[in-house]
């Protein structure tokens, strides 16, 4: 999908080309924007990347998988959406941005990948993928704190920031942290918690992040998600029946439910 700049998307009543002729844009808008949600709104995410040229940078557009929805493999965003549809008038032109841009997650790995500015401000969610320094993965809490502090959140911090001012529209900012074994979904050491509910690692969690996570704007505090994503090898089912089946089983969203604590704290 080609990200073409435009002024900006406005919205302008388009006129048939045949007056007596019963067309799309007849039907109420409420009809309409059933239409669009059904055919501008995917499963998963749309990952949005820079394709190399000898002269100036390609923006693609690929449909990926978020949080167990979506495509397997990545598809082509253009195999999906109708596209043509988009570019019959200026009308239908601004009321299907308004469902492809707003209502989808866009995944994207660079401040300043190339939308088109009139497209800007209708971007509402985006997954931001980012590389996390190895030593935040540590067992040893007092180093995790250090490299927390010093490499990890001024990266988040200085990300979003770009990312802010860029979409000017972003309800919702992700980033996920990868896990860093494959088949073992991270555990944080400040979550590594024995004898403890569900509800006292979360708040224990939420009270280390607090002074190592400070919110500069009331915007960023209630746009920015952290998550941590699963380990891409065998699940928790896999292990039925099977006499290899894990020791220590946690859930993951511990993470996330602790860092939007931490916000209230």
């Amino acid at each position: 999908m080609a990200f073409k700049a435009s002024a900006e998307v406005q919205w302008i009543p388009s006129h048939k080309a045949v007056s007596d002729h019963i067309s799309f844009l007849d039907m109420p808008r409420e009809l309409r924007d059933r239409v669009y949600e059904y055919a501008y709104r995917v499963e998963g995410a749309i990952f949005v990347y820079s394709k190399p040229s000898q002269f100036y940078p390609i923006i693609g557009a690929k449909i990926v998988r978020e949080k167990d929805e979506g495509p397997l493999e990545p598809l082509p965003l253009e195999s999906t959406i109708p596209i043509a549809l988009m570019r019959t008038c200026r009308q239908i032109h601004a009321e299907s941005s308004s469902v492809l841009y707003g209502s989808n997650i866009f995944r994207l790995y660079m401040n300043d990948i190339g939308f088109a500015p009139a497209y800007l401000p209708l971007v509402r969610h985006i997954t931001f993928t980012t590389d996390v320094d190895y030593r935040v993965y540590s067992d040893d809490l007092d180093t995790v704190s250090y490299w927390w502090r010093r490499r990890f959140w001024p990266d988040v911090l200085s990300k979003s920031a770009v990312l802010l001012q860029r979409f000017p529209g972003l309800e919702t900012l992700n980033f996920p942290i990868k896990s860093n074994r494959h088949g073992q979904t991270w555990r944080p050491t400040f979550l590594a918690q024995e004898g403890k509910t569900r509800e006292q690692r979360i708040y224990i969690g939420a009270t280390w992040l607090k002074p190592r996570c400070p919110l500069q704007s009331d915007r960023l505090r209630m746009c920015l998600r952290l998550e941590i994503m699963p380990s891409g090898g065998l699940v928790q089912d896999d292990y039925k029946g099977s006499r290899f089946a894990p020791e220590d089983e946690w859930d993951y969203s511990e993470f996330a439910e602790a860092f939007e604590k931490m916000k209230n704290l």
